[in-house]
Order: C-alpha cells, then structure tokens, then sequence
C-alpha cells in the first residue's frame, strides 16, 4: 500500500468532504496526500481512528488498481475506494455479464424467472450480477452459483453488514466463488438514499441489464434508466399485462427495451457473445441430457436438478424429465 492510496483512503472517510470538494482538494493539491496534509494543516479532524484502522483491515482498491472494473470510471462519479471480498482478478477475467433486476416484493412466477435466466446465462459464461436484495436479486444470484462464470454482489452498505441478514450462506458462497463490492465502508448500515447509488454501479457494470420483474414505482428503474445514460442494452421479460408487478416491465418496453422469453433470446442480443450450439439447451430433459448441456458429471446435475425442484424453479415431469417451471419448449 503507498502513502497515495492510504491517503485517498483517509479523504474518502472524511465526514462532510463531499465527492466534488474532494477531488477539487487533491487537484488543487496535486494528490491525495498533499490533500490530506492540507486539510490537517487546516484543523480537520479527519475520520474517526477506529473507522481507519477498520478499513485499513478490509480489502480494498482504489480507482487506480489495475483490477478497478474500467466501466465505473465512465460514471460522472465513479467511487474513489471499492471494498471487495472474493476474487477481483477472476471476475476481471469476465468477457461478458449481465445485470439482473427487479423488485423486492417478487411474485413466485418472477423468481422463477430469474432462476431460469440467470443459471442459463452462467452456464454461457455470462457473469450474473445482481444487487443482493430479497425477491429478484436473491433468485438470481443462487441460480447462478456453482458455474464457470464467477457470480457478483453489489452492496447498499459496508461489507460487514449482510442485509437481509437471511443472505449470510449467500454472501459466503458469492464471496467463494465470484466477487461482492461496496463502495462503503466497514460499519456503514444500509441507508434508503444509498440504494439508488448503488444501482448506478450496478448499471455500469454489466454488458446488458435484464428486467425481470418491477412494478411502476421500483428501484429496479432506476438501473435502467442509469444503463440507458450508459449507452447499455436492455432485455425486458414480459409479464401479465393485469399484473402491478410487470408494469414498470411495459413501460420500459414501450421505450424500446429488447423484449425476451428464454435465455437463448437474450444470448443470441447480447454485446460481445458469440451465442455456443450448447448454450441454453433449457427444454424437458432427463438428468444425462442437462449433465451433458451443463458440462458437469451426472451425480452433481442430479443434486443441482434436486435443488432447483426443491427451490420450485424446475420441475419434473411423470416421465422423469426435468424442466424450468416457466420454460416456453
């Protein structure tokens, strides 16, 4: 760690030193350090010792590590420190990803949804991202697990905070597998305001967003229309037109979202993919025909077809055949 990086550490833990003063401060100073002197010169307290000493402790990078995600720095106000825990150099070796969205207040059909598309698109090599929260987001990302394709969680809050706390055995696997980032700082709880600043990066992030599920007031929006600022592609899976939870769905659509029904229609859309003969081979199938579209020995499909028909987003059959609950052929 060089006297830069824990000096801009120190600024961005600085109690009433907005974004814009900040970097303002370390222009004018040339750098981060002689910002820091700076502001001491002048009487500042700087942050609390212990919030220090614990985000010394935490990992973490600055927007200037070879391993930053190079998307964020096309936000107006990319965030000057991540905290991460899991795996920043695998998840950067990641050609392609996919944001997934949609509301908290989930119906079962739109979980399963979310289930289907984001084990397929893992299985493809997409990354599934996805913002941590229940309903939408939690589907998502525990459908995408156990892949080659390395999961990420992003935070509303400090990386000790597990929120919804029923996420902790979620948060470990991402954290095993993929990678969860945070622009906040250890102790920081989940504040309302720092949800829709959490979905601009979710937005940045990804190749693409996909809109699973949102009724007309959602912060699943909000995603989407950072991602449309960003110059990103939007999938939208249609719903019920009666239903409140789809609303939000129909109106991004009427603003000329791509609409999709299978994985396989998003895959064949999306940036930088070159959609694969095994890619989202998602019909009733027997375990010997998914152990062989998924790459995996017969005796791990059988326990991960188990699963997904316990979760209640696949299905078997009377003949034994195994299929997504909401799965169109």
């Amino acid at each position: 760690m060089d006297k830069e990086d824990q000096a801009l550490l120190w600024l961005t833990l600085c109690r009433g030193l907005s974004y814009s003063a900040r970097q303002a401060l370390i222009l004018a100073q040339r750098g981060a350090v002689g910002a820091r002197l700076f502001l001491q010169c002048q009487g500042h307290p700087g942050p609390p010792f212990d919030l220090m000493e614990r985000a010394l402790q935490s990992q973490w990078m600055t927007r200037h590590h070879p391993l930053y995600p190079a998307d964020l720095k096309n936000l107006g106000e990319p965030p000057d420190i991540l905290y991460y825990a899991g795996d920043p150099a695998r998840w950067a070796k990641v050609p392609t990803s996919v944001t997934i969205v949609g509301t908290r207040k989930s119906s079962s059909s739109g979980r399963q949804l979310a289930a289907r598309f984001a084990h397929c698109l893992a299985q493809a090599g997409v990354s599934v991202i996805s913002g941590f929260a229940r309903g939408i987001d939690s589907s998502a990302h525990r459908s995408s697990l156990n892949t080659d394709a390395p999961p990420m969680a992003v935070l509303a809050c400090g990386l000790d905070y597990c929120y919804p706390a029923e996420n902790h055995q979620l948060f470990r696997e991402i954290a095993q597998q993929g990678l969860i980032l945070s622009e906040y700082p250890p102790g920081q709880p989940p504040l309302p305001h720092q949800f829709p600043e959490r979905n601009r990066l979710l937005a940045a992030l990804a190749s693409a967003v996909l809109l699973i599920e949102a009724p007309a007031r959602s912060g699943a929006l909000l995603t989407v229309e950072h991602a449309l600022n960003l110059g990103k592609t939007i999938f939208v899976v249609p719903g019920p037109v009666d239903h409140p939870n789809y609303q939000g769905n129909f109106r991004v659509l009427k603003e000329g979202a791509a609409l999709v029904t299978t994985p396989r229609d998003l895959l064949e859309q999306l940036p930088g993919h070159s959609v694969q003969a095994g890619d989202c081979g998602d019909g009733p199938a027997h375990a010997e025909v998914w152990a062989e579209r998924w790459g995996m020995q017969l005796v791990a499909t059988m326990v991960l077809l188990s699963e997904r028909e316990r979760s209640g987003a696949m299905r078997r059959d009377p003949h034994g055949r195994f299929g997504w609950a909401l799965a169109t052929g």
